[in-house]
């Protein structure tokens, strides 16, 4: 069976919704929920809880300007997993945000008959 790499779906994946929202609004602290909905692929109501969730936890803080909300996301505070709590949120939000390098191997190993 080939792996599916390069597919839009997985059953799972290595990166939470939590680090894809975290880093849309780090990207435009200003974003709508429809927006970043939209940029992550989950619906508007599931933005609005891992919001709760970020700004519960302290990793971010939601102010409101006019009719819109901003955030300031808190990149110096580590990753929650003690595993990973040596790393930041801004590390995590740098990597999620890197371009991809030229000429980068696919990280697919090659099959017998390659």
């Amino acid at each position: 069976m080939e792996a599916a790499s390069g597919d839009d779906f997985h059953g799972w994946r290595f990166v939470t919704n939590h680090a894809h929202v975290l880093e849309t609004i780090a990207r435009d602290p200003t974003s709508r929920l429809r927006d970043i909905a939209l940029t992550v692929g989950v619906t508007e109501r599931t933005v609005a809880q891992i919001i709760s969730d970020l700004v519960a936890a302290g990793y971010l803080t939601k102010f409101r300007e006019g009719r819109r909300n901003r955030y300031d996301v808190h990149e110096r505070l580590p990753l929650r997993h003690p595993q990973h709590r040596h790393h930041t949120v801004g590390e995590l939000i740098r990597f999620l945000e890197a371009p991809p390098k030229p000429n980068a191997p696919s990280g697919r190993r090659p099959r017998a008959g390659d």
